[in-house]
């Protein structure tokens, strides 16, 4: 069934158009004469072929995760199966509890859930079940605009964090730090949605996609802006840890090397966007000359007879700043590969 198996267009009726099917494939199908078999148009003009029964039928997908009766059990564990069964596309995930179960497990795993899925409901809970049904149709949230969403918060961020810094406010670091959990929300629902995609070639419309070598870049990229969120957040945290004010001196060094952060990480999303490989390259050029900026920084610090609390902190911050600037660079590589193949000839 590898090789290539060439078949004419017959016209049956003066209406419609038939080619026959390969008998071995009919065969593997389990197919007979009568069977319905679902034909769907792709964008890249083939045609995929389905049998019928086996189309994903629209009822929920279950999966069921039991809790072990010891007596110490590991929350985190016992949310990493959860999550592990959210990613993995079910609809419906049922936890069952053994008579030993600590009733705070089960309130840890359902304010979990809510706050870590995007449109999960809990629909039932008793003391030996919870049931959690999560969101199952994609069309009212494609990656691209998961992706946009994440794009606008991440960025967002990584201004206020910087502000949070120069300014040690550290009520506005508190407010990034709850940002970042909505930037979780949207990668774990991202990597279900491409999840479900790469096991169905059915959903890539679905979630927005025009080609299935996009769930790679997506992946790529929603990742990104997650480490990219993260390390907002240690910057915003560092706040926290600068005693007295930055000589201003310092400030204006901080502000230079955010500004070209920023500038890189915006010209990295539009050349996603736009699939503009110039911009893209550009924005990859601009990040190689944050990490000289950066190290410039950082070799001035013992300069400005600073604290050593505050010199950690410093350099964390513009460490977080040379890591931002990395992944914008990945996400620029990944628009010139929509580049190439947006432009490809066959």
């Amino acid at each position: 069934m590898d090789s290539v198996d060439l078949r004419k267009l017959q016209m049956t009726g003066g209406a419609s158009y038939t080619v026959s099917l390969p008998k071995d494939w009919v065969k593997e199908q389990g197919l007979k004469v009568g069977d319905v078999v679902a034909v769907m148009p792709r964008s890249d003009s083939s045609l995929t072929l389905i049998p019928h029964e086996k189309m994903p039928a629209g009822k929920n997908r279950g999966a069921e995760v039991t809790v072990s009766p010891e007596k110490d059990q590991d929350k985190d564990q016992v949310l990493r199966n959860v999550l592990a069964q959210y990613l993995a596309g079910y609809d419906l995930i049922r936890v069952r509890f053994p008579a030993s179960a600590r009733p705070d497990l089960r309130t840890f795993l359902r304010e979990s859930a809510r706050k870590m899925f995007v449109g999960s409901e809990i629909i039932e809970e008793s003391k030996d079940e919870l049931i959690v049904q999560c969101l199952s149709s994609y069309g009212d949230l494609p990656a691209p605009k998961v992706i946009s969403r994440m794009s606008l918060i991440a960025k967002l961020m990584l201004r206020d964090a910087v502000d949070s810094l120069k300014r040690q406010d550290t009520a506005l670091a508190e407010e990034i730090v709850r940002r970042d959990e909505e930037i979780d929300r949207f990668y774990l629902f991202i990597i279900r949605q491409l999840t479900m995609a790469v096991l169905n070639r059915s959903l890539i419309l679905e979630i927005g996609l025009a080609d299935p070598r996009d769930c790679l870049v997506y992946r790529v990229v929603s990742k990104s802006l997650e480490r990219i969120a993260d390390h907002a957040t240690t910057i915003a945290k560092m706040s926290a840890n600068i005693e007295g004010q930055l000589p201003p001196r310092l400030v204006d060094e901080i502000s230079k090397a955010s500004d070209l952060t920023i500038n890189v990480l915006e010209d990295s999303l539009k050349s996603l966007a736009k699939s503009d490989g110039v911009l893209a390259n550009r924005s990859i050029a601009s990040a190689k000359s944050i990490e000289k900026e950066a190290e410039a920084v950082m070799d001035k610090l013992f300069g400005f007879k600073l604290s050593q609390k505050t010199v950690v902190a410093v350099r964390l911050a513009l460490e977080s700043l040379k890591r931002i600037s990395e992944y914008s660079e990945d996400m620029a590589e990944m628009g010139i590969n929509l580049t190439a193949r947006r432009t490809e000839l066959y």
